[in-house]
Protein backbone atom coordinates (compact mmCIF):
# COMPACT_ATOMS: atom_id res chain seq x y z
CA UNK A 1 0.00 0.00 0.00
CA UNK A 2 3.14 2.49 1.11
CA UNK A 3 4.58 1.39 -2.34
CA UNK A 4 1.54 2.70 -4.41
CA UNK A 5 0.97 6.28 -2.64
CA UNK A 6 4.65 7.19 -3.81
CA UNK A 7 6.55 6.49 -0.57
CA UNK A 8 8.99 3.91 -1.88
CA UNK A 9 10.78 4.41 -5.16
CA UNK A 10 11.79 1.24 -5.62
CA UNK A 11 11.63 -2.43 -4.94
CA UNK A 12 15.53 -2.29 -3.29
CA UNK A 13 13.82 0.66 -0.83
CA UNK A 14 11.04 -2.02 0.21
CA UNK A 15 13.22 -4.48 0.95
CA UNK A 16 15.69 -2.86 2.80
CA UNK A 17 12.34 -1.38 4.90
CA UNK A 18 11.05 -5.04 5.26
CA UNK A 19 14.31 -5.64 7.32
CA UNK A 20 14.59 -2.93 9.08
CA UNK A 21 11.07 -3.38 10.59
CA UNK A 22 10.84 -7.31 10.86
CA UNK A 23 14.04 -7.39 13.38
CA UNK A 24 14.07 -8.17 16.93
CA UNK A 25 14.26 -4.48 18.88
CA UNK A 26 10.72 -3.27 20.07
CA UNK A 27 9.33 -3.04 23.36
CA UNK A 28 7.60 -6.14 23.75
CA UNK A 29 10.85 -8.27 23.51
CA UNK A 30 12.06 -6.18 27.01
CA UNK A 31 8.37 -6.94 28.63
CA UNK A 32 9.43 -10.82 27.78
CA UNK A 33 12.95 -10.38 28.54
CA UNK A 34 11.63 -8.68 32.15
CA UNK A 35 9.06 -10.83 32.91
CA UNK A 36 10.81 -14.50 31.72
CA UNK A 37 14.06 -13.79 33.46
CA UNK A 38 12.64 -11.90 36.63
CA UNK A 39 10.25 -14.60 37.38
CA UNK A 40 13.47 -16.37 38.29
CA UNK A 41 15.60 -13.37 40.00
CA UNK A 42 12.96 -11.26 41.21
CA UNK A 43 15.45 -9.08 43.20
CA UNK A 44 17.27 -8.24 39.73
CA UNK A 45 14.53 -6.48 37.69
CA UNK A 46 16.88 -2.76 38.11
CA UNK A 47 19.47 -4.33 36.21
CA UNK A 48 17.06 -6.23 33.85
CA UNK A 49 15.48 -2.82 32.74
CA UNK A 50 18.53 -1.17 32.07
CA UNK A 51 19.64 -4.53 30.05
CA UNK A 52 16.55 -4.14 28.27
CA UNK A 53 17.04 -0.54 27.06
CA UNK A 54 20.30 -1.71 25.91
CA UNK A 55 19.02 -4.43 24.30
CA UNK A 56 16.57 -2.43 22.08
CA UNK A 57 19.46 0.13 20.91
CA UNK A 58 21.56 -3.08 19.89
CA UNK A 59 18.79 -5.14 18.27
CA UNK A 60 17.62 -1.73 16.21
CA UNK A 61 21.37 -1.47 15.35
CA UNK A 62 21.59 -5.11 14.40
CA UNK A 63 18.34 -4.28 11.84
CA UNK A 64 19.96 -1.18 10.34
CA UNK A 65 23.16 -2.92 9.70
CA UNK A 66 21.44 -6.08 8.13
CA UNK A 67 19.06 -3.30 5.96
CA UNK A 68 22.06 -1.89 4.88
CA UNK A 69 23.97 -5.40 4.01
CA UNK A 70 21.20 -6.29 1.79
CA UNK A 71 21.12 -2.81 0.25
CA UNK A 72 24.86 -3.54 -0.70
CA UNK A 73 24.54 -6.61 -1.98
CA UNK A 74 21.29 -5.54 -4.11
Amino acid sequence: EMKNTGVFYSEKSVIMSTYILCGFANFASIGIQIGGIGALVPGRKGVLSALGIKALIGGTLASLFTAVLVGMIL
